[in-house]
């Protein structure tokens, strides 16, 4: 069946972050926009011991999926405050991505924010559900003219 908050999950709106005194420590702080839901992760919520393509959820912990944010705080020279980017991210307002974590994290370039598709497409259609049905459908679908 699916998650029902209070039985699966909790909503916990007591985390905070002071964004005036928080330390990136050679990482990012950024303020969450949009965070994928995805079918996949039905299967992380189980005992993180049990092995599987993906991680299992740790408890007490936010979900983890693919994000859209913007740099709020940086202490990273690849990073600049107000910067969007997409990568891994925790179900929260702000997160602290470490040091090690921002390698994963993709910036979005001007370019890119020029094309005007909406922040929502890059945890969709231009996000990991685009790009495994395009790679299924071409890599391993592999279609031909004529075919339906």
């Amino acid at each position: 069946g699916y998650p029902e908050v209070g039985k699966h999950l909790k909503y916990v709106d007591d985390r905070t972050i002071d964004l005036d005194t928080v330390e990136a420590k050679g990482g990012i702080v950024t303020k969450n926009l949009v965070i994928s839901i995805d079918p996949y992760m039905r299967g992380r919520m189980r005992d993180p011991s049990v092995k599987s393509y993906a991680p299992g959820f740790q408890l007490n912990e936010p979900l983890v999926n693919f994000f859209v944010g913007k740099v709020v705080k940086s202490d990273n020279s690849r990073f600049k405050i107000g910067q969007y980017v997409y990568g891994m991210g925790s179900y929260e307002e702000y997160t602290v991505h470490p040091k090690e974590a921002t390698d994963t994290i993709k910036i979005l370039s001007e370019e890119e924010l020029k094309l005007g598709i909406p922040l929502t497409a890059w945890v969709g259609a231009a996000g990991m559900p685009g790009q495994t049905a395009f790679h299924g459908f071409y890599d391993i679908g592999e279609p031909k003219k004529g075919e339906t």
